[in-house]
């Protein structure tokens, strides 16, 4: 009996390590196929990447050709425009001289103004607004100067001036010098009291062919000293109306704002 009991428990050991292994062989199997299809999935997104790279590469050739196309009618309409306005002046500038001439006199100013150097404060002086002039500029401003400012300092180097020939325009006041050569030109002021803005006016009309009034310099010291863009406010409207009666009165050349 004790034989074949320990017989029993030996089969029953063996069958165990069968199962065991069994179940072993399937989870490696199992891993191995969860393994294989990871790997595929990453394999299917790379391919899914790489031909949506292909299509945007496509689509970016595609608008490139598109922008070019545009581009060589957009050059090819230019050129045919200027040709045929070549043909209308029969090559001479002369017709767009008068069209310009007609065109201020029909909006009553003296002199041409097609382009314009606008006032820029420590560029527009004089040694750039000729230099401007070279290169087809016609109006040029001044720098801003303060018309209070602008009064003071001319009296004050009229007066202690030796040479008796001196004048506004020679007398670098504020920075302020112009020739001859220098014109048409706008003098270019700020100012919040009309008797100080029609001074500075009267003061350089014989050397400039328009005055400015700035309404439109938005920084701080604008902001402190009250002139500017903060005129534009309703409560200085009739301020800025009184300014450009004041300096239309004193002068006969146009006023600008």
């Amino acid at each position: 009996d004790d034989v074949d009991g320990g017989d029993g428990i030996d089969d029953s050991r063996n069958g165990n390590h069968t199962s065991t292994a069994s179940t072993m062989t399937n989870n490696a199997d199992g891993r191995k196929a969860e393994n294989n299809n990871k790997k595929k999935k990453k394999k299917d997104k790379k391919r899914k990447r790489k031909s949506e790279d292909r299509e945007d590469d496509d689509d970016a050739s595609k608008k490139k050709k598109k922008r070019k196309s545009k581009k060589k009618e957009r050059k090819k309409r230019r050129k045919t425009n200027e040709s045929s306005s070549h043909v209308e002046n029969d090559g001479d500038d002369s017709s767009n001289i008068r069209s310009c001439k007609d065109n201020n006199d029909e909006n009553h100013f003296p002199f041409e103004y097609r382009h314009i150097v606008a006032p820029m404060v420590g560029a527009s002086e004089l040694a750039f607004r000729l230099l401007c002039r070279k290169y087809g500029a016609t109006l040029s401003y001044t720098p801003m100067m303060s018309a209070s400012q602008f009064i003071k300092e001319a009296e004050n180097a009229l007066k202690n001036n030796p040479d008796p020939n001196a004048t506004i325009a020679n007398s670098n006041i504020c920075d302020f010098q112009t020739i001859p050569q220098d014109r048409p030109l706008a003098v270019h002021f700020s100012a919040n009291d009309p008797d100080h803005f029609a001074r500075a006016a009267k003061l350089v009309e014989s050397c400039c062919d328009a005055i400015d009034l700035n309404l439109g310099c938005p920084q701080r010291t604008a902001y402190l000293g009250h002139f500017g863009s903060y005129l534009l406010g309703g409560k200085d409207r009739q301020l800025v109306l009184d300014i450009v009666r004041a300096g239309s009165r004193a002068v006969s050349i146009p006023i600008f704002v």
